[in-house]
């Protein structure tokens, strides 16, 4: 049954020719609004916790009620009403994909999208490990939920308002990478909003929601069946074909970015009250949809190499987030069955380049296979670094157990066999992060040689990073091997950076701060006149 439009198809001379500029002016307000954010905290000192979406990880596993949280739930409650809105019109990741396709367009290439089963059932396994496998665990662990409660202003990262505003937040660099993976190289690689359909967990969950949604792109007239709707459609659904079977647009794909309305040369497509769309997309043969481009053993592989390159890439260096990893593990994946057809002498085509033709490889197939190659080999580097990563955590969080039942020898023999890993960190890893500096100087204190710790510990201050927990741990260092005026001087300095830490960050430090002085105190080379006896 077709749906029913609220209004009448306007005529032609007044409908819209394109959204763009207007959805461009919205996605640009959204960003305008983030740097105002900022600067109202700079000035301020204070203010609104950022709303990150993936804080509802913290709700979830912790019970902490975020402004992330609670931003999720409203913009769930809106695609419940009205559908995937916030998607096109308000998401910054998105709007980066939409610009790298703009200005593809410009120098006339447009990427041909990759259909792939496996890649497409990515978003929701992310969805799940996000959001339902920490309930999970605890259930399993006969453990109870957690009790829903709000953070005070001074805890350290939960609350509502904040003065430290990147406390949740990657680095600028991460951020950075982040930005050009998620909106231009996967756009490039895997055609126009392939993160969205591809990696984002978020959409996910909107899409499940946008089943539910009364609002919809709905047919207002007879179809001429010209294709202009699917061919604007940067989300690739069949518009026409969905609007003459069911009368509005059931894919959840949909964005509700308005282009297919105003593409229509009838004035035949509008925004609507319409039957929520529920599983209608899954009804087989109603729809010819295009065909997926990789065989069923291809998918397989696809959902294994990402799988593996989640597990690789998330985390690694302290540093590569999870939508990140994901979005780098689908590339992954798309770059090896990509390879694997060129190897096997498949005709084949990617980023506009000729790689196979005939059973023969081309010279373009040939630098394909170059890189392919390089990418492996840092993969498996990557691969090696993070089994290491692993083992030193382990190491690190079995010593901090052992210690905290006072079992001192046991904490003795974890920390060197997490040094032992931490060694191979340090030597052959292609980044040293701050953390990784602090972990190896903190499991070195528990060896038979603590004042190995002494070189990684100054290196992390004179980075400027951790420098107020690498300055107190440095000061600990120097009191217990009876260099008191070192010691005295290093907590002094300390306790010039509490005052531009954020407050609650401060008091922490402070009272640790103060501990350390105890310990100094308590040297036989102290003196009260702050040197050596």
């Amino acid at each position: 049954m077709r749906a029913t439009p609220i209004l009448p198809a306007p005529a032609p001379a007044d409908r819209p020719r394109s959204f763009g500029r207007r959805r461009a002016g919205c996605l640009i307000a959204v960003h305008l609004l983030i740097a105002a954010h900022i600067v109202h905290w700079r000035l301020a000192g204070r203010t609104l916790a950022p709303l990150e979406l993936n804080e509802v990880v913290y709700t979830l596993e912790l019970g902490i009620l975020t402004a992330g949280f609670v931003f999720m739930v409203l913009i769930t409650l809106s695609v419940l009403l009205f559908g995937r809105f916030f998607c096109s019109w308000g998401c910054h990741i998105l709007a980066l994909q939409d610009l790298c396709a703009w200005l593809l367009e410009k120098v006339h290439i447009r990427p041909k999208p990759v259909r792939s089963r496996a890649m497409l059932l990515t978003p929701l396994g992310v969805m799940g490990l996000m959001f339902l496998w920490p309930t999970a665990q605890r259930l399993l662990a006969g453990e109870p939920l957690p009790t829903w409660r709000v953070m005070r202003p001074e805890d350290p990262w939960g609350s509502f308002v904040t003065d430290d505003f990147w406390r949740n937040l990657p680095g600028p660099w991460i951020a950075g990478l982040t930005f050009l993976i998620c909106g231009f190289v996967i756009v490039y690689a895997l055609g126009s909003r392939s993160f969205c359909r591809y990696g984002c967990p978020y959409g996910a969950v909107f899409g499940l929601m946008d089943r539910l949604a009364p609002g919809r792109i709905v047919a207002r007239g007879d179809c001429s069946q010209c294709g202009a709707c699917t061919a604007a459609c940067q989300s690739h659904i069949r518009v026409h074909s969905e609007l003459t079977v069911f009368g509005r647009v059931v894919d959840p794909q949909c964005l509700k970015d308005l282009d297919c309305v105003a593409a229509c040369p009838e004035g035949a497509i509008g925004y609507g009250i319409a039957a929520p769309a529920l599983f209608a997309s899954w009804k087989r043969g109603a729809v010819r949809r295009p065909r997926a481009d990789y065989s069923w053993g291809e998918e397989l592989a696809i959902a294994a190499i990402i799988v593996l390159g989640v597990l690789i890439f998330r985390g690694l260096y302290d540093a590569l987030p999870l939508l990140l990893s994901v979005a780098l593990a689908t590339l992954l994946a798309w770059i090896a069955l990509t390879t694997w057809r060129v190897i096997g002498g498949v005709p084949v085509r990617a980023v506009r380049l000729t790689l196979a033709r005939q059973g023969a490889v081309t010279l373009a197939g040939w630098g394909w296979l170059t890189g392919a190659f390089m990418v492996l080999l840092l993969t498996l580097h990557s691969a090696s670094m993070r089994l290491h990563e692993v083992a030193l955590n382990r190491a690190y969080d079995a010593t901090e157990q052992a210690l905290a039942r006072g079992d001192e020898p046991a904490a003795e023999r974890h920390a060197a066999t997490g040094v032992g890993h931490a060694l191979a960190l340090h030597r052959w890893g292609l980044i040293r992060p701050d953390g990784l500096l602090l972990r190896t100087a903190s499991l070195l204190e528990w060896t038979p040689h603590p004042r190995l710790a002494e070189p990684f510990l100054r290196e992390l201050i004179d980075r400027g990073a951790h420098e107020p927990e690498a300055r107190l741990r440095l000061a600990a260092l120097l009191a217990r091997d009876r260099r008191s005026a070192q010691a005295i001087e290093q907590l002094e300095l300390a306790r010039r950076l509490i005052p531009a830490m954020p407050r609650e960050t401060g008091e922490r430090y402070q009272q640790r701060l103060d501990q350390v002085a105890a310990m100094i105190a308590d040297t036989p080379e102290y003196s009260p006149g702050g040197g050596a006896g």
